[in-house]
């Protein structure tokens, strides 16, 4: 997909459908996820929470009258929540490399998996992106509302970016801060292979026969260095595409068409964007093969106040792939945020 149009630049253009075998490799690819990942995976039945790692808590809540896992580390202190948004066909713990560490800041730190993603109800017809009544910012603000925090550090990842970015905008009292890593939606351009799943009938080209084979080879497009995907990510990929892949594109088609992000939903936010006057970084990685970081001139207009930081050796999923050099910038973004407010 992503790997391959990178070694074929050079080729001479042509209709997407001209070449079905080339096309089905990237849509065999980007089923797992294209901000990262998945593959099969039945929703499991309500439980009231259960451990997944050290402190980490995952447990079921009702959001908008959907089924919606959270995954959590409570933090021992009196610092704002961080709220976390993946990607589109991510799922919560792409955020997991970073969750303890924000957690030991003294915040409680909550990722959400979105609906239809992961292990969360998919909802019936909705407006995604809106620009009116958009779904995506009422489902996050719900969510908050469900689980007690009025007001939080709120961060998101590709279109979890672009989620978080219009759930500060239409609430920006319930937004201590905003984080927006490699964030989709501010800028139009969108590789070919996200493009794609606007095309009638997509999904049928996507059927992979060999689930982890095919997650690690999506995964790969999302890192610098392949060598730093780990086999926990490998294994969720494997096990949550199937399930939310009808999800993937009826999310991802929402806001993106043939000729890149829809003009009337990029325009229609950007125009809200100055709603929100509070503290905002912009990270990206410098080698992002998904959304590369020329984006970031477009982020960089809606949010003249944005610090920015680009992390070198790094692809898409800042936080999975570079946790290190992720934290260094947002620890100390978080911690001021905050100050400021006290001050």
């Amino acid at each position: 997909m992503l790997a391959l149009a990178h070694r074929r630049r050079s080729r001479v253009h042509r209709h997407p459908l001209e070449d079905v075998g080339v096309l089905r490799l990237r849509a065999l690819r980007i089923r797992l996820a294209v901000h990262c990942l998945a593959d099969g995976a039945e929703v499991i039945k309500e439980h009231a929470g259960s451990r997944i790692g050290r402190d980490m808590e995952s447990r079921t809540i009702d959001v908008l009258g959907l089924r919606t896992r959270v995954v959590q580390e409570d933090g021992r202190g009196g610092g704002d929540p961080i709220v976390l948004i993946h990607g589109v066909g991510a799922w919560a713990e792409t955020w997991r490399a970073v969750m303890r560490p924000l957690a030991d800041t003294g915040r409680r730190v909550i990722a959400l998996d979105l609906p239809g993603f992961g292990e969360s109800d998919r909802p019936g017809r909705v407006r995604y992106f809106g620009p009116e009544e958009a779904f995506y910012p009422r489902f996050v603000l719900a969510a908050m509302d469900a689980l007690g925090v009025r007001r939080a550090h709120i961060a998101g990842q590709s279109m979890g970016g672009a989620i978080a970015f219009m759930t500060a905008v239409s609430a920006p009292e319930r937004a201590r801060s905003l984080v927006l890593v490699a964030p989709g939606g501010l800028g139009r351009d969108v590789a070919f292979f996200l493009r794609a799943c606007a095309i009638p009938g997509f999904g049928l080209l996507a059927r992979m026969p060999r689930p982890r084979t095919a997650a690690r080879d999506v995964l790969a497009t999302c890192f610098y260095d392949p060598g730093r995907i780990s086999p926990e990510l490998v294994e969720e990929a494997a096990r949550y595409g199937n399930a939310s892949f009808p999800e993937f594109v009826r999310a991802l088609s929402a806001g993106v068409g043939l000729r890149g992000v829809r003009a009337s939903i990029r325009e229609a936010w950007l125009g809200r964007a100055a709603a929100y006057g509070g503290p905002v970084l912009i990270t990206w990685g410098r080698e992002d093969r998904v959304l590369p970081v020329r984006h970031l001139a477009d982020s960089a207009r809606a949010f003249p106040q944005a610090e920015i930081r680009i992390i070198e050796h790094c692809g898409h999923l800042l936080m999975a792939e570079r946790p290190d050099e992720f934290l260094a910038a947002v620890v100390p973004f978080v911690a001021r945020a905050e100050e400021a407010v006290a001050a």
